[in-house]
């Protein structure tokens, strides 16, 4: 049995629903999550999301018949294809990046972050925008200098509210 990774795309915010199901009918499946600060009505908490939203890791053996039930489980849209085929990812990328998730599947943003590093923030009111790191305030927070509204603006972030910019 030659088993490889797939990437599943899920319907909004099902991701750990398909899981489940998945995960009951034998599969190995990676959500990886962060902790996510979320605000409303002046009320703020902190939430597991999905690290890529909409999408799941599933390895499967595309010999065997059994990926279509995968690709049709109640939630799911089904495999990435390209040509018509299921798309394989990296499994070494796969391995290593569940080998770094922590419990819940909750991905560990505990890098060693240092003056001058490019950082994007997830979550939040400043989400996926981009800095530079121009000093570390304690263990907890960094300050770092982001591009907002067409000029450098600075801010002081939770460590793990931002993860290296690629």
């Amino acid at each position: 049995m030659t088993s490889n990774w797939y990437a599943l795309a899920v319907q909004p915010r099902k991701e750990q629903y398909v899981e489940k199901q998945l995960a009951t009918n034998g599969y190995r499946v990676a959500c990886p999550r962060f902790q996510k600060i979320v605000r409303h009505a002046r009320q703020t908490k902190t939430v597991l999301s999905p690290l890529f939203p909409g999408y799941l890791f599933v390895e499967l053996d595309l010999n065997s018949q059994s990926w279509r039930k995968a690709n049709w489980t109640p939630g799911s849209i089904g495999l990435i294809k390209f040509d018509n085929r299921p798309a394989r990812l990296c499994s070494d990328f796969v391995e290593s990046f569940i080998l770094g998730l922590g419990d819940n599947g909750l991905a560990q943003f505990d890098h060693d972050l240092k003056v001058g590093d490019r950082v994007q923030a997830v979550g939040g009111p400043f989400d996926r925008f981009i800095g530079e790191v121009i000093a570390m305030s304690d263990c907890e927070r960094v300050k770092v200098l982001m591009e907002a509204l067409n000029r450098k603006v600075e801010m002081t972030l939770p460590k793990s509210s931002i993860v290296i910019a690629a």
